[in-house]
């Protein structure tokens, strides 16, 4: 092809000719709260995934069979010339309130800029009459024309270009995750998802330019891209091509994310029935073999650690940013890390960084957190285990990596503070990231090895797909050691933590 842009109608027939099922026409013109409404249609019938369903009022459809969790399924046409992901998804979920609702809120990160992402139709599945909507900042809004009742399942379907920006330049850790440079494309958190629902609300944050800006809870993912002649896609979870038609399912996953290049280079070992696929630029394949064996010894040993790694792949694709970044299945490490690495050894940010990352397929993925409001929860255990991988395999380089990125800067700061308290990403990481890992690693001196060992992995047992809070932590603690801990919280922590009885040497107002 000449060009890479594919065209709305090209696109439709590519899709239909692959057998794969459309939610809705795409759409030319605005609708929803604003505009005309467009001829709405599925290409087929609504299909058996989304379950019987029932009028409960003349304009509300809802399931028979509403999924456990949220099931999201994105069928998605790229224009990677310029940068442009035109997407028709349908989500599927349980209305989580134990309310009747007639307004259901999502989170739409891309939106913080303003124009990146048109939302263009929004309606229940299958229905002809498009519903009202509105957003506002980072929020999409939906209102139902009836109350959907507590419990009850329903399917939406929206209609959405997004414009993924530029490759920005920051400090620090923040920042878009979805970017676009002279030779990949990385969607991040690029898609409208469902917000939590807790104390009777929904849980909209804004965005703040520090740290991660997400929350994500556990659901599953259908996700159909087709791209231009010429593109790679790294997507997470099992995989499947035809032609240009990349096919992806991630069950039980925190977001679904993917990269694009022209360009990348794809190498993978297999080790211990798990496949490891590095995608990467030309210039950077020499370093292939130390990213994958780095990846697969961080697996082993967070496996053993804190219970095995959910997922017969595991992707680590190169990024135009200068830093790494977690996902469901796969991590992104940013090009800049490449950079004066000699291809062998562990003292190199290329090599902390992958270690880092895989990390976070268990404090982020397996176990969930809100890492707006207490991103120590993911970070400094991730860093914690970042530690443990050098002290493994690399003892005479564990003193190096502790001096590089622990106490230079000699750390400072209130480690559980939300990211809107930390004036800059280098207040975030010297707090979070650096006096985090110092705070573990005194829990982990203080109450010994072993006991630690124990405690953590009692963690991840006990909060697997959940979301957990400081709460949670320090109770698995608790069920392990009796130590006092009151000194070492009281140090490190701005907020008043109420402790379990059992590690603050009963003081008055513990947790029994």
């Amino acid at each position: 092809m000449s060009s890479r842009i594919v065209k709305c109608c090209a696109a439709l027939r590519a899709f239909v000719l692959c057998s794969l099922v459309l939610l809705i026409a795409p759409a030319c013109t605005r609708t929803g709260a604003s505009g005309a409404p467009i001829q709405f249609r599925p290409t087929i019938e609504p299909q058996a995934d989304a379950g019987p369903a029932q009028l409960v009022a003349p304009a509300l459809m809802v399931l028979d069979e509403p999924p456990d969790r949220p099931l999201y399924t994105l069928n998605v046409t790229l224009d990677y010339d310029n940068g442009t992901v035109h997407t028709q998804e349908k989500i599927e979920f349980r209305n989580p309130t134990g309310l009747a609702i007639t307004e259901i809120k999502f989170n739409v990160p891309p939106a913080r800029r303003a124009g990146a992402i048109d939302v263009r139709d929004a309606r229940i599945f299958g229905q002809a009459q498009p519903l009202t909507f509105e957003v506002t900042n980072t929020v999409l809004s939906v209102q139902l024309p009836a109350p959907l009742p507590a419990g009850a399942g329903i399917a939406l379907a929206f209609d959405y270009v997004l414009k993924i920006p530029l490759q920005e330049v920051t400090l620090g850790i923040g920042g878009d995750d979805s970017s676009r440079g002279p030779y990949s494309l990385t969607a991040g958190h690029w898609y409208i998802l469902l917000a939590p629902w807790e104390n009777g609300d929904w849980y909209t944050p804004g965005y703040v330019p520090v740290g991660d800006n997400y929350v994500s809870e556990v659901a599953d993912y259908t996700v159909n891209i087709l791209a231009p002649e010429g593109i790679i896609i790294a997507g997470a979870g099992e995989e499947a091509r035809e032609g240009r038609l990349w096919r992806y399912s991630l069950p039980m996953a925190r977001v679904f994310a993917f990269g694009a290049s022209p360009v990348y280079q794809i190498d993978q070992i297999e080790q211990d029935g798990i496949t490891y696929i590095h995608y990467t630029y030309p210039e950077h394949r020499k370093f292939t073999e130390a990213v994958l064996y780095t990846a697969a010894r961080a697996v082993a040993l967070y496996s053993e650690l804190y219970g095995p790694y959910p997922y017969r792949t595991l992707r680590i694709v190169e990024t135009g940013r200068s830093q790494g970044q977690e996902y469901s299945g796969m991590i992104g490490i940013g090009t800049t890390l490449y950079d004066g690495y000699a291809g062998r050894g562990s003292r190199h940010d290329l090599i902390a960084t992958t270690a880092h990352e895989v990390a976070h397929q268990w404090w982020f993925h397996r176990v969930g957190n809100d890492q707006i409001r207490s991103p120590w929860l993911d970070e400094s255990l991730a860093r914690m285990s970042e530690l443990r991988f050098y002290q493994h395999y690399y003892p005479r380089d564990a003193d190096w990596w502790y001096q590089r990125y622990i106490s230079a800067n000699r750390p400072r700061g209130s480690i559980d503070l939300p990211l809107s308290a930390y004036p800059d990403g280098r207040a975030y990481i010297i707090a979070v990231y650096q006096r985090g890992l110092m705070f573990l690693n005194d829990t982990r001196k203080r109450i010994g090895p072993e006991t630690f060992d124990a405690a953590l992995r009692d963690y991840s047992e006990a909060m697997a797909y959940k979301m957990a809070t400081p709460n949670d932590f320090f109770d698995a603690l608790a069920r392990h050691t009796a130590e006092d801990l009151t000194d070492l919280v009281s140090g490190y922590f701005a907020s008043a933590v109420v402790l379990p009885c059992r590690i603050s040497g009963n003081a008055v107002g513990c947790r029994r």
